[in-house]
């Protein structure tokens, strides 16, 4: 795949992340739909053109060739009980990865959070003798793990932080305009449970596919978010302490 048609792939894949329609972008382009399209089916966009498109979805065009260059990385989705033990054991360490993980450098880091140069240096070293970086010069950072990699299920972060980032994740009131809380019980079949499971697996994929997306963006026009989900077989302890019990 040559360097244009990958850079339009990535710019698809951004626009359906944002919903972001072909009409909605040939619009503000001034454009019909059928020209839109037929520009990325023949990619025939000139730089002037993803320049237009750029500055349409806010995005500058080295936002995107690095968008484009994290997408087309082969990472790794996981870590390992091994690099979770240890991450365990530090916890700046763990922190410093967070912000790596997210498209800080380290300049920023450091200017931001309580990080000195040298200890930065250290955790650095650490985190490329662990597997999850590659250090190039002038302390810029190649991710060998996927932006949105996942912890263990039940591995040894998950098991020492799952109670404290729940209950300070549900230490607020949700009532910022992005901001949701919502609980709904109900009775389903295996089918509609099948469904809402699969639906709840589509919207984890779109968060980390926009998380991705985004972290090619400047720091200021990023904002920090969590999502928490839940979703089980359930009855509420009052209730079920109602029950009969057979003799």
């Amino acid at each position: 795949m040559n360097q244009t048609t990958a850079l339009l792939e990535t710019l698809k894949k951004y626009l359906k992340a944002k919903g972001i329609t072909y009409k909605q972008l040939a619009e503000k382009m001034e454009l019909s739909e059928a020209s839109l399209k037929r520009m990325f089916s023949k990619k025939i966009f000139s730089l002037a053109r993803l320049e237009e498109v750029c500055r349409i979805l806010d995005i500058d065009f080295y936002a995107l060739a690095v968008m484009d260059r994290e997408r087309s990385r082969d990472s790794v989705e996981t870590l390992s009980i091994e690099q979770e033990q240890v991450l365990l054991h530090d916890e700046k360490m763990l922190i410093f990865l967070y912000f790596l993980i997210n498209g800080w450098d380290v300049p920023q880091i450091i200017a931001q959070y309580d990080f000195s140069e040298t200890e930065a240096g250290r955790l650095l070293r650490n985190l490329e003798k662990l597997g999850v970086i590659e250090r190039h010069l002038n302390n810029n950072v190649r991710l060998l793990i996927s932006k949105n990699v996942f912890w263990q299920t039940n591995g040894p972060l998950w098991q020492a932080y799952r109670d404290i980032f729940v209950e300070d994740f549900m230490a607020s009131q949700f009532g910022s305009p992005n901001e949701r809380l919502i609980f709904s019980p109900g009775q389903f079949s295996e089918t509609s449970l099948k469904i809402i499971s699969r639906k709840i697996d589509n919207l984890i994929k779109e968060f980390n596919q926009l998380a991705e997306m985004d972290s090619a963006l400047p720091l200021k026009k990023r904002r920090s978010t969590g999502m928490l989900i839940g979703f089980r077989n359930w009855v509420f302890t009052n209730i079920a302490n109602l029950r009969r019990h057979s003799k």
